[in-house]
């Protein structure tokens, strides 16, 4: 029977539901309650008018500006309360996938040669503001149809009639350092996305139920969170597979915080990330309690010229395996590095170079776990498409490659793509060198509303990868529409 954690409050999945329905009206009536009570106010008595003006010797930002305040007192007037502004947008996209020959090695009992799949997106997103508030709820549904008997179909692809988000935030107007903070279910991106980010190719996205708090000092931002990562349901492959419906919910035993910081420029970004998750009776872990520090720096030079490193170090414990039995605590000890230099070669093209090196594990018997944790990053910007293609995972790996992106119109966007790929750490008596792989997609904006893509991937195999039953080069397709709305 579907119940869940403590730390939510919700005892079964009636009041899960009355939780989603409930919420917001309860914030919508009293920001109308504060309103009126505003409004009432405000007829009774004059209103005190305050401004600030920043010195004329404010200094750097070493130091915090001084403020002059100026008070003035009005007539009495009445204020009319300020309406909610509702909206309601959303999205629609229907993909198809074509695979022949599987990427990673496997046998044909496993899975089948050749992997045809049809996904659906469906999002709609409804948004209530009222002066410093804002409410919002998405929901969600994602589908798959033609993939019969797939080992790889998982809860990332299948997700059936979902909250995706749904959180209330408030936003102040007059607050030198606070600048927002956020309560509920929600979807986000920090940086690279290498460490969070929402799946734009993938089928479903990485979702959150928590708190945000959202600084600014001295035009840095800073984000403050306490998250607790949200599991899609069902995750038994059978179910999936039928697309039954569960709510997602999210776990007491799995918390995930830290810190996000970025410059006034944009160009650095500082990363501080703890996550801690140990077994329950509802959820299976690898007990990792991980802490992650991560740099980013971009730097635009000589007009045409970018620059982008991003380096990641991982430390803390883990277990091997999510196994109930597995109660062995071992080291971690990872890191990752990317880095690109690119240049805009005509009007409309950017041509860079790409690196990558992320540590791997290729001895489970020692004391060290030296596979790099993505945590909840997404990747198919950096390795190909996901789902069908699924596309090297952010760990064990070494590349070299090059990309470029061409918009001759704002309608139009394309890119290719080369990459060379090797094992950081091969398993034992196999090849380091895991293959080429290239890569075409082509954007096609119709209308502001219609968008169409094509895309394509071939991966040459090394002989790394020239292991089991299909040990051919793979070939991949994939064409798609995406209406919004």
């Amino acid at each position: 029977m579907y119940t869940c954690s403590s730390i939510n409050g919700w005892l079964n999945p009636v009041k899960n539901v009355a939780f989603y329905l409930f919420l917001p009206c309860t914030v919508v009536a009293a920001a109308f309650a504060f309103s009126a009570n505003a409004n009432a106010n405000a007829s009774a008595e004059p209103i005190p008018e305050v401004s600030v003006t920043s010195s004329q010797n404010s200094s750097s930002a070493d130091s915090l500006k001084t403020q002059t305040l100026k008070t003035q007192t009005l007539k009495p007037q009445t204020l009319k309360a300020q309406a909610p502004r509702f909206d309601i947008s959303g999205s629609y996209r229907l993909k198809y996938e074509h695979l022949n020959n599987p990427i990673f090695p496997s046998s044909s009992e496993d899975r089948a040669q050749v992997n045809r799949r049809v996904s659906s997106r469906l999002l709609v997103k409804a948004q209530a503001n009222w002066d410093v508030f804002n409410v919002t709820l998405e929901l969600a549904d994602s589908r798959v149809w033609l993939d019969d008997n797939d080992p790889t179909l998982k809860s990332a692809q299948v997700n059936t009639l979902e909250p995706l988000q749904f959180f209330a935030r408030y936003t102040p107007q007059n607050s030198q350092y606070l600048k927002g903070i956020t309560a509920g279910r929600v979807t986000f991106d920090h940086g690279s996305r290498r460490l969070i980010g929402q799946g734009v190719y993938r089928n479903t996205k990485n979702a959150f139920d928590g708190v945000l708090v959202d600084y600014q000092v001295s035009d840095w931002n800073i984000r403050g969170f306490y998250l607790l990562p949200v599991s899609r349901l069902p995750s038994d492959s059978g179910a999936v597979a039928d697309a039954e419906r569960a709510f997602d919910k999210s776990y007491s035993e799995r918390e995930f915080f830290g810190l996000y910081v970025t410059s006034p420029d944009k160009n650095v970004n500082f990363h501080s990330y703890w996550l801690k998750e140990e077994d329950s009776e509802k959820l299976a872990t690898k007990n990792r309690d991980l802490y992650t520090l991560a740099v980013e720096y971009t730097k635009p030079f000589a007009e045409l010229w970018k620059a982008n490193i991003e380096v990641i170090g991982q430390t803390g414990t883990s277990h091997q395996t999510a196994s109930a039995s597995d109660t062995t605590e071992l080291d971690v000890e990872s890191w990752m590095v990317h880095a690109n230099l690119g240049k805009k070669i005509t009007d409309f093209t950017f041509l860079r170079a790409e690196i990558d090196a992320i540590s791997g594990d290729n001895d489970s018997a020692d004391n060290t776990i030296t596979d790099f944790d993505s945590l909840y990053g997404v990747r198919r910007f950096d390795f190909g498409p996901t789902d069908v293609y699924q596309a090297m995972p952010r760990k064990n790996l070494y590349t070299v490659g090059a990309r470029s992106v061409t918009k001759p119109s704002k309608e139009h966007n394309i890119m290719v793509s080369y990459k060379a790929m090797w094992y950081q750490k091969a398993p034992e008596s196999v090849d380091n060198f895991i293959g080429q792989q290239l890569e075409a997609r082509w954007r096609w904006e119709v209308k502001p509303s219609l968008r169409l893509a094509i895309g394509a991937a071939y991966l040459l195999k090394g002989d790394g990868f020239e292991r089991g039953d299909y040990p051919d080069d793979s070939q991949f397709v994939f064409t798609g529409a995406l209406y919004t709305f």
